[in-house]
């Protein structure tokens, strides 16, 4: 016992030895400067403290390997003028981000994103029934046009700056705007046409994909750079979404419907329905900081096997520039469906009846079960584009407010949005029985809109924005018919938005 307290001693005076000898090399630790005035203290204090937007909120590890998490979400309140549009909060999406560099050349991103989510419900219960037998049941509770999506899940390996290969789910790079279209990055409370309320691109954005490919940059001299990506995918295809709906009439049977609409969806990320691959890719030019060129394509087959095999054909220009305050940003996005009255054609001969009826008695008395099938929103071409003018104002009294005080940038930004898409050959009626298409009819329609916003930016993460948005579209027609977001037989509308975006 006495020779473990010897030993204990003797390490605690070699501890205070050695510490003594460091104080008398680094000099004396004080706990206050005599010299700091209160002034100093206090801007020494401010400059400590980081303020939202300097730095990611959660990240674990060093510039080599790392793991940070983040997101952003948005939420929004509109009025609008036209028939049947209500004024209304909507919480547009809530996002969660991963970017995970596991070692120097291996990183691995993930996006999962819940759209006007809230919650979804799930009950099912098995029992004896009270007069023999089994009782199953089921019911299924969530919140109107709620949606669960998982935008990307990928894998990178870089062997260079302008060659990394990335595999899995991956925005396909149409278009500027899809793969930058998280909504704290704009200054504006709705997407724009060409990229979600038509939408021209086959599909609305965030589009992913299941495949793999390779990206990378070059630098040429000591400002420009030179961008590509490209990806083979399973790619977007003609596919059906059921709907089912139960309507009492008075006088008449109660009917259970059943509809499979027919539209273009994403690729699946199981089985390829179509045993054919799709490619797309995006170059990019940047002459100097500020200032982007992008030219992007995409194509290949839409229908699925059971279907005559047609192509899809998108290509997309875009630009920005940055101008002192000034910004200047533009997009135009061109899609075409080869051969579409073939491909009804085909459909047709598959389904062989559009509708079909039928009235039991004996199964179920005073109900009448009809099943449809149909096209929706397809057409042969679509094309359109938008531009958008931004000025950037930081005046003093803003930048030595609150607001500057306790974020990293305010800023008040004024925004014009003009833009426009163009659909020919929308189908408007096709009827078919016994396998042929008896009728088949289409029109050319055009939509317009212009937003005017003022956006208050707490810094690059966080905007309060607010907007007024004129909306019509051509021949005194229905809004309804071509944009997915207005239900209202109006030709045109106006709406005042208010949102809001943050980021982490």
């Amino acid at each position: 016992m006495k020779k473990t307290f010897n030993a204990l001693s003797l390490s605690l005076y070699v501890i205070l030895f050695a510490n003594l000898c460091l104080a008398q090399e680094k000099g004396p630790t004080l706990k206050f400067d005599p010299n700091e005035t209160e002034t100093t203290a206090i801007e020494k204090k401010q400059k400590s403290t980081v303020t939202y937007g300097d730095k990611p909120i959660a990240k674990f590890g060093n510039d080599e390997t790392y793991v940070k998490f983040g997101g952003y979400g948005s939420m929004r309140f509109e009025y609008g003028s036209a028939e049947n549009v209500k004024e209304t909060f909507t919480f547009r999406r809530f996002v969660l981000t991963t970017d995970a560099k596991i070692a120097s050349r291996f990183r691995i991103g993930t996006e999962l994103e819940f759209e006007r989510f809230r919650k979804i419900e799930l009950e099912r219960s098995t029992s004896a029934a009270p007069g023999g037998g089994l009782e199953v049941s089921q019911e299924i509770e969530g919140t109107n046009k709620s949606e669960i999506a998982l935008e990307q899940a990928w894998f990178e390996v870089e062997f260079k700056n302008w060659l990394r290969f990335r595999g899995g789910g991956v925005l396909i790079p149409l278009g500027r705007f899809n793969i930058n279209h998280d909504d704290n990055q704009w200054n504006l409370p709705r997407r724009t046409l060409v990229d979600r309320g038509i939408p021209v691109l086959p599909s609305t954005s965030a589009w992913d994909e299941l495949g793999f490919g390779f990206n990378g940059d070059f630098e040429i001299g000591e400002k420009s750079k030179l961008g590509y990506q490209i990806y083979v995918v399973n790619g977007a295809v003609l596919d059906p979404t059921l709907e089912q709906k139960i309507e009492t009439r008075e006088g008449d049977t109660t009917v259970t419907e059943t509809e499979a609409e027919f539209g273009i969806s994403t690729g699946t990320f199981s089985h390829d329905v179509k045993n054919a691959k799709s490619i797309a890719g995006r170059l990019t030019y940047s002459p100097t900081l500020g200032h982007e060129f992008g030219l992007s394509g995409y194509w290949g087959r839409y229908t699925p096997d059971y279907l005559v095999g047609k192509n899809l054909t998108s290509f997309a220009f875009d630009t920005v520039h940055s101008f002192g305050n000034f910004d200047i940003e533009a997009e135009y996005a061109y899609s075409h469906f080869d051969g579409l009255r073939g491909v009804m054609d085909s459909f047709a001969a598959t389904v062989i009846d559009q509708e079909s009826e039928a009235e039991d008695d004996d199964v179920a008395p005073g109900v009448e079960t009809e099943v449809a099938m149909k096209p929706s929103r397809l057409a042969s071409t679509k094309h359109g584009y938008w531009v958008e003018l931004r000025y950037h104002l930081r005046p003093d009294w803003l930048t030595k407010s609150w607001a500057g005080k306790h974020f990293s940038d305010p800023q008040l930004i004024p925004i014009l949005r003009w833009e426009q898409v163009f659909i020919d050959d929308r189908l408007t009626d096709v009827e078919f029985s016994n396998s042929t298409v008896s009728t088949y009819n289409t029109e050319d329609r055009r939509i317009d809109r212009l937003t005017a916003g003022l956006a208050f930016r707490l810094n690059p993460l966080a905007v309060f924005q607010l907007a007024y948005e004129y909306t019509q579209t051509d021949g005194g027609k229905s809004l309804s018919e071509v944009i997915n977001y207005l239900e209202t037989s109006s030709s045109k509308n106006h709406a005042v938005l208010f949102g809001v975006a943050f980021g982490f």
